[in-house]
């Protein structure tokens, strides 16, 4: 009988949050566009609109950006979307050839009505009340720039990551500062993708925030770019997205080679870019991951350009581990050898306990 009271509270004070939810959209107007790119996703694209159907606040508009898909992926959009009955709006737009996952999300940013956009993948999945939990502080407060939901990660076979603990509790980062210390904080790993995050489209516009077009791991450039800028940061400890893992996606599917010309791209980007004021915070947390691809990649003008960038604003007196592996990963072979040697290497200094002058 108590089991039975808990569940029947538990329900009631779920259809109480919903429905205050709902009293204060139609207060305060605020309006949401998701935005799911959608190419060769057959046999995952229902799985991910039956979610988005699902959703416990279910007034906002879905942007489906056909990327010349060459499958039946949009028809199963369509035939969904021809039955379905309800007050979500459905749009489809179309690229005529295909142009790839940035430009398609920047299609959808530039079709987006919404006050606030969410990005989700077409393989990916999110939770009955993703929308609601994630907008609910903005109810409350609509100078929110971003909510930052959780997340955990599946393969076709099995559960690649459980919930974690970085959001314990739900935290309202009112200022850039400590946004910024989010974003360096090595403990709670910051999540790079632009899936899972509601964020102001206002804001987006403002930055002029676009993904770049035919760019691996678009999303660190994103996530580095905005976390130049943003100065009011919800976090809710609430499971909201499902990321599925396949062995035939985007980035698993290319050459390393090619991987790594991504990266070096990438990080020739941010090393462009640093923050001033803040160029070694930023090149100190992108160091060990520019190094694992720079002592496996040619040595281009580029990618000597990007190094000496990062060299140039860690000194060693301050950063004597992070000046060590740059210097290693540049007179290391460029081979598998090398980056054994590499791993191995930086295992050690980063256990090492150097004072910092």
């Amino acid at each position: 009988m108590n089991q039975i009271k808990s569940i029947k509270n538990c329900s009631i004070k779920k259809l109480l949050v919903s429905l205050q939810s709902q009293m204060c959209v139609n207060k305060k107007r605020i309006t949401i566009s998701l935005i799911i790119p959608v190419y060769r996703v057959s046999e995952y694209i229902e799985r991910c609109l039956k979610s988005v159907i699902k959703q416990t606040y279910n007034h906002f508009e879905c942007i489906l950006v056909d990327d010349a898909s060459p499958d039946d992926s949009i028809a199963k959009c369509e035939q969904m979307i021809a039955v379905y009955e309800g007050p979500i709006t459905f749009r489809i737009l179309c690229h005529q050839q295909n142009r790839g996952l940035s430009a398609a999300r920047n299609t959808g940013i530039d079709a987006a009505t919404g006050d606030y956009i969410l990005f989700i993948d077409s393989d990916d999945v999110i939770s009955d009340d993703c929308v609601e939990r994630l907008m609910t502080p903005v109810l409350k407060d609509d100078s929110i720039e971003m909510v930052i939901g959780e997340h955990i990660r599946f393969s076709d076979t099995k559960l690649l990551s459980r919930k974690t603990d970085y959001w314990r509790c739900e935290e309202d980062l009112v200022s850039h500062e400590t946004v910024r210390n989010l974003y360096f904080d090595s403990k709670r790993h910051y999540p790079p993708s632009a899936c899972n995050k509601l964020t102001s489209r206002a804001f987006i516009n403002q930055h002029h925030l676009r993904f770049k077009e035919r760019q691996i791991w678009e999303d660190s450039l994103w996530s580095f770019f905005e976390m130049k800028y943003l100065r009011h940061v919800y976090v809710i400890p609430d499971l909201t997205y499902f990321y599925y893992y396949r062995s035939d996606s985007i980035s698993s599917g290319i050459p390393k080679s090619e991987r790594r010309t991504h990266w070096g791209t990438v990080f020739n980007i941010i090393s462009a870019n640093f923050t001033p004021g803040e160029e070694s915070r930023e090149a100190a947390l992108h160091l060990n991951r520019f190094c694992c691809n720079y002592v496996r990649m040619p040595r281009t003008k580029e990618l000597r350009e990007t190094a000496r960038r990062f060299g140039k604003v860690l000194p060693f007196r301050r950063f004597p581990k992070e000046k060590t592996l740059l210097v290693m990963a540049g007179i290391l072979p460029r081979n598998y050898v090398g980056k054994v040697i590499f791993k191995y290497m930086s295992k050690h200094i980063n256990r090492l306990k150097i004072h910092c002058i």
